[in-house]
């Protein structure tokens, strides 16, 4: 929605640390051209987001703002990971309700707020608007030979570990997929090596792009051909389902999100809130 953008613009130019009243004029004049013509060639809302980033970049020269919020981020969900020992949650569906717990994180929310819910919401058990977890389940147990793991916000990465180890104990390859360039609070192979997580994800892809979400346009060929060759997609986040759900891939796809903003409250009819496990088949199964 056009309040959410003029939003992240103001947040964008204020954590890229631009205090000179010129250059903010300039990131708000420049951010309203963008949602006009947004308007007329009906462009969706990532595409926008990434368009104001890639001019606020331009105008400040901080080629990643959100650089010190990734790494509070990350450092606070280590420490609450170490707190609730996900090594007992072994179970396809306790391994989905941590990584989509992960979700609550958020560009727009303070990360120490973001994260002080989900114990609570882990031991109370994740309730979901849409619940496609078992047909996840009936699908792993075919061995596929290729999974994407698409990433979303930097610290919610360690929500994912469970759930991308339980793949890859279950199918030939799988991949974790990170931002090519930094992209607000997204993760990338920056924020890998910061956390020293190659333990963990043994095989990395990236986007080849800095776009929110998938920036189908401007993402790389490789990436592009590991999407055609996959057997199943795991996409984590709204931005990624915004880009990947109306378009036609291949593979299957299995969307992890929680419900954060009033457009895909709207579109999926799901509350505001809300937990969504959705899978839809890939183009390859019409």
């Amino acid at each position: 929605c056009t309040d959410c953008l003029m939003s992240l613009a103001k947040r964008v130019t204020a954590l890229a640390g631009a205090d000179d009243s010129g250059v903010v004029k300039k990131a708000e004049a420049v951010t309203l051209e963008i949602l006009e013509s947004a308007a007329d060639n009906r462009l969706s809302s990532h595409q926008v987001a990434a368009q104001i980033l890639r001019e606020i970049k331009r105008l400040t020269g901080v080629v990643d703002p959100y650089k010190q919020f990734k790494v509070q981020e990350m450092i606070l969900a280590r420490e609450l990971l170490a707190q609730i020992k996900s090594d007992n949650l072994s179970g396809l569906r306790s391994c989905v309700s941590l990584a989509i717990l992960g979700n609550s994180l958020d560009f727009f929310k303070d990360p120490a707020e973001a994260l002080a819910e989900i114990p609570a919401q882990l031991n109370a058990g994740v309730s979901y608007f849409y619940d496609d977890i078992d047909r996840l389940a009936a699908f792993i147990k075919k061995k596929p030979e290729r999974v994407l793991y698409l990433s979303d916000n930097a610290g919610e990465v360690f929500f994912d570990i469970q759930l991308y180890e339980y793949i890859k104990a279950r199918a030939q390859n799988a991949i974790l997929v990170v931002k090519g360039k930094p992209s607000l609070n997204d993760l990338t192979r920056a924020e890998l090596q910061f956390a020293d997580l190659g333990d963990y994800f043994s095989e990395v892809a990236d986007t080849g792009s800095d776009g929110v979400g998938i920036d189908w346009d401007n993402a790389s060929k490789d990436f592009l051909d590991l999407v055609a060759s996959s057997d199943l997609i795991i996409a984590k986040g709204m931005a990624n389902f915004e880009a990947i759900y109306p378009k036609s891939v291949v593979p299957p796809v299995f969307f992890l999100f929680k419900v954060k903003c009033d457009p895909i409250h709207r579109y999926i009819q799901a509350p505001l809130g809300s937990f969504i496990a959705l899978w839809k088949e890939g183009s390859s199964c019409a």
